[in-house]
This record gives C-alpha cells, sequence and structure tokens, in this order.
C-alpha cells in the first residue's frame, strides 16, 4: 500500500487510546503553532482522550482515524464525533469530521484525501464537517461533495468598530492592547457625530419575545423541548447536553458563557440562546434556537445585551434559521471554514436544503474545548 509518495507500507486506521499522546503532538504542531519539539500538556491530552474515546456519544463503528507511515509512526488524524439524531421519527447516526491534520503533508500529500475517504466510507448515516479550510474543502469536491452555502457562512456584527479592530489585532500582537483607550475614545466619539449607527435598536413594532439571563441548567432543559423546531435535530437527553455544554461553557479564549430564555404566556420556552460575552472583544455565538420569524427578537436582544456588557462585536458560524434577521440588521457575512454534508439518503439532505437541521454549534462541532481554549498546565 503507498500514499503516493513511495511510503508503501502506509495506512489509515482506527484511532486508539494509547495514540492519544501521539495525535497531542500532531494537534500542538498544526493548530497551536508551538514548534515540533513542543509536548502537549496533560489537560490537552486529557481532553482529547474525552473527546475521542471517552465521548458518551462515542461509537466504534464510527472512530476517528490516523494516518500511520511506513515507519510506524502517527503522521494523520481526522478527529470524528457522533451526534445520535433523529429524523422523521427515526434513529440516525451524523458523523462530524473535525480537526484533520498531516504532518509532513510534501511527504504525505495524499494522506489527508486518504483520511477523509476512510471517514466517509464509515456506516454513518449522515457525514459532516463544519470546519473545512479551503485545502480540505477541495478534497471533499473532488469526491462530489459541494459546500453548504447557508451553514458555511460565518457572520460579524459591529457594536464598537474601533474596538473591535483593536481587539482582533490583540489576538496576533498582544501589545495593541495598549491602544484600547484610544479606540474607545474614537468609539465614543464617532457615536456622537454619526448618532452611533451600531448601536443596537430594537425593530418597530412589539416585540414577541422577551428574553432573561438564566443558568446552564435552565438552558439545556429548554434545549430538549425547543430542538422539536428542527426536522432533524440530536437526540438529546439530560445526561448527554449536560455533557456537551458542560464542556462547551469551558472556552477560556471565548470568555463569560451566557445563557437566555424567552418564555411563552403559559410558562413554556419558545427560543433560547447561548452566548460568550467579554467586554472590548468579540462575542461569540455557541447555539440559538428559535422560529425563523421569531429570529428577529433574539438577534435584538442578544445585540443589546453583549452591548450593554462591553463587548465590541458578535459573531458566529452560520445557523441559517437566523440569516434573514442578520441581514436586516448590519451585519457582515463571511467565508472562515466551509461546511460540507453528505448523505447516501438523499432524504437526509432535505432539512440542511431547507436550512432547518439542527446540526450546528452545540449540536455540531463547536461544544468542543480544542475550540476557543488554550489547554495550558
Amino acid at each position: 500500500m503507498t500514499d503516493g509518495s513511495g511510503d508503501v507500507a502506509a495506512y489509515v486506521r482506527p484511532l486508539e487510546p494509547q495514540d492519544i499522546p501521539a495525535v497531542g503532538r500532531l494537534f500542538v504542531k498544526a493548530f497551536r503553532k508551538r514548534g515540533a519539539a513542543t509536548e502537549p500538556s496533560l489537560p490537552l491530552i486529557e481532553h482529547l482522550r474525552q473527546v475521542y474515546v471517552a465521548n458518551p456519544w462515542h461509537d466504534p463503528e464510527i472512530p476517528s482515524r490516523v494516518f500511520v507511515d511506513d515507519k510506524g509512526d502517527i503522521r494523520g488524524f481526522v478527529g470524528v464525533n457522533v451526534q445520535r439524531m433523529t429524523f422523521e421519527g427515526r434513529s440516525v447516526r451524523a458523523a462530524f469530521a473535525g480537526s484533520l491534520t498531516v504532518d509532513e503533508p510534501d511527504r504525505h500529500p495524499l494522506a489527508g484525501a486518504r483520511l477523509i475517504r476512510s471517514f466517509l466510507s464509515g456506516p454513518q448515516d449522515i457525514s459532516i464537517t463544519e470546519t473545512a479550510n479551503m485545502k480540505a474543502l477541495r478534497m471533499w469536491q473532488k469526491l462530489g461533495i459541494p459546500p453548504d452555502t447557508q451553514y458555511s457562512l460565518n457572520w460579524i456584527r459591529l457594536l464598537r468598530p474601533a474596538t473591535a479592530t483593536v481587539g482582533a489585532l490583540k489576538h496576533r500582537h498582544g501589545a495593541a492592547q495598549l491602544l484600547f483607550p484610544l479606540a474607545r475614545l474614537a468609539d465614543t466619539a464617532f457615536a456622537r457625530i454619526m448618532s452611533d449607527p451600531f448601536r443596537p435598536r430594537l425593530e418597530e413594532g412589539p416585540r414577541r419575545l422577551t428574553f432573561a439571563e438564566t443558568d446552564r441548567a435552565a438552558f439545556d432543559k429548554a434545549a430538549l423541548d425547543l430542538a422539536r423546531l428542527y426536522p432533524l435535530r440530536p437526540a438529546w437527553d439530560e445526561t448527554s447536553i449536560d455533557w456537551f455544554s458542560s464542556h462547551a461553557a469551558i472556552k477560556r479564549n471565548f470568555g463569560e458563557p451566557c445563557y437566555r430564555l424567552a418564555h411563552g404566556r403559559d410558562g413554556k420556552p419558545v427560543a433560547a440562546y447561548a452566548y460568550f460575552r467579554r467586554p472590548n472583544d468579540f462575542a461569540w455565538l455557541l447555539q440559538s434556537l428559535v422560529k425563523p420569524d421569531q429570529a428577529g427578537d433574539l438577534i435584538d436582544d442578544m445585540l443589546a445585551d453583549a452591548h450593554r456588557h462591553g463587548c465590541a462585536a458578535v459573531r458566529g458560524a452560520a445557523q441559517p434559521w437566523l440569516n434573514n434577521a442578520l441581514i436586516c440588521r448590519r451585519t457582515l457575512f463571511l467565508t472562515r471554514t466551509f461546511y460540507l454534508v453528505h448523505a447516501k439518503e438523499k432524504a437526509l439532505l432535505a432539512p440542511f436544503r431547507d436550512g432547518m437541521a439542527l446540526a450546528s454549534g452545540l449540536a455540531g462541532e463547536s461544544w468542543m474545548r480544542l475550540i476557543g481554549d488554550h489547554f495550558e498546565d
């Protein structure tokens, strides 16, 4: 067997528990930019173990994969997470492929494609990735799988433009934080001159939904009911949603988790969202659950809450039921990563085409601390 570059004995196999430290080294080298000699921290190794081996929905039939070179060393990895879902009253298995990485890709040019093909050949009903970069996108496209535009869109709603600019620079150059006082002055002056065009304003007319802050347990409980708004949705129960949301809550790079609910006249939850907020920085939407025709009230409440807490902007990955409301609220749309979905049974693709598959955010890959934490000892 060859990967096309002379590695006759190279192959792809399922991840085994003893592979976790090697995968951690790949992760540090590829995603943390600390150099090949840096060993993964114990918290990172433990999180990788929990995510890819001890996940409550771990499915041994749909494992993560590693690429092994001719010397027996692990040189590539694709992390796989299974979401148990329901569609039209039946159970389906959705598998998310993320964290695709290949060490020394010039030596192993086909390793990434082999990992993806191995993943797609699994027994899952739906194959998804939320986080494909341009290189991974081309690999999926060569297999005849196009990106889903609705789910691939990322968005940013500025609240304090100058502060947002400095906040973005700070993540690349720490010294940029010295510019925050000037940025705040610039935003204040701009707001006075231009009547603050970025300040959130409630839409004209009565609001149908009124939100209030709550805790994670109440949000989780509401999510179990509100997931029924979507024809394709996770088969959460109290134990599983607590596991996923408890991991999502620990994203130290994103700030403070915030949970907000709206109730109907009967006292039952009718909409909910969870997001992270941090003064002078970007807030980040994790999950929304709302009917599309009520999404405007949810967006207005989130923007107003983020503004009250000093956030510079709000951003998020696409949740298509929000798109129309976002378009009407001075929102910038961009593509950072690509969302791709494949299913042998074409009926399973209809909820994605309609923008009503609850298969992103907390219901996708974004609960993982690999997105939003630094794992230092």
